[in-house]
């Protein structure tokens, strides 16, 4: 993976953590808040950068080289903001998110680096619960620009986390759902069924794009697909929501 330094712009905040106090605004400021960041990159030239940079910035950074650890930081600690390579040893990106959403069940917006042309990996980022991405090579400025987006966003500052349907209630941030007001236990694949659904009531989602969310691997099947829509539908019903409609063979509706 390059180093911001081999071809970021020419911000000299992106070229080196020795120059960026030369940046105008590279000095902390006192209107943004002071962020928990965790850095998840196995580069060192590059975790440097991000280290040294957030850090003249007021906020206050911490670095795990590789997939493994950054999931060992997360069950330990809180963080405002996860910045998340995808290519790591050991554990890979995506794992981290995975297990951060489904394991951890934990709302922390996470920022993924990726290559420009990794249009596929970010989709499956997305698909697992990233929040936003930056394609390498990147400004050092626009890290915490986003990251700073993020935070407001996960905190309501800018946008309400919640989503409905009728009488059904999501929380992107706690990843929990409810029905008239009562809590739905729903395993990890389902709460990611029902988002997906949720994101769009009344419309029929197609049953690829629905295996692409579940399983961004690429291992879904329809069988595997069926078999979620059975354990989120009987969840539903249980609780007194009839509302999810399977068109056989072209995917699945959530009534409003």
């Amino acid at each position: 993976m390059p180093a911001p330094s081999d071809s970021a712009p020419t911000d000299a905040a992106a070229v080196s953590p020795a120059a960026a106090p030369a940046v105008p605004g590279a000095t902390a400021r006192t209107s943004d808040p002071r962020l928990d960041v965790l850095i998840v990159e196995d580069d060192s030239t590059i975790a440097g950068n991000l280290l040294d940079f957030l850090a003249l910035r007021g906020h206050r950074p911490d670095v795990a080289y590789d997939g493994s650890a950054a999931i060992e930081r997360l069950e330990r600690d809180p963080f405002d903001v996860v910045v998340l390579d995808l290519g790591l040893p050991r554990v890979d990106g995506l794992d981290v998110i995975a297990a951060a959403r489904q394991r951890l069940l934990l709302a922390t917006p996470i920022l993924v680096l990726t290559a420009r042309d990794a249009l596929e990996a970010r989709l499956q980022a997305f698909a697992l619960g990233a929040d936003d991405y930056l394609a390498k090579p990147f400004a050092l400025a626009e890290i915490e620009a986003r990251a700073l987006a993020l935070h407001r966003r996960s905190t309501g500052s800018v946008v309400d986390a919640v989503i409905e349907a009728g009488e059904l209630r999501f929380d992107r941030r706690t990843r929990e759902a409810t029905f008239r007001h009562r809590p739905l236990r729903l395993m990890a694949r389902s709460v990611l069924l029902l988002e997906r659904l949720m994101r769009r009531p009344g419309d029929l989602v197609e049953r690829r794009e629905l295996e692409r969310a579940l399983w961004p691997d690429g291992d879904g099947t329809p069988e595997l697909l069926r078999g979620q829509i059975y354990l989120l539908r009987k969840v539903l019903q249980d609780a007194g929501h009839e509302g999810l409609e399977t068109v056989h063979g072209v995917g699945v509706r959530l009534r409003r």
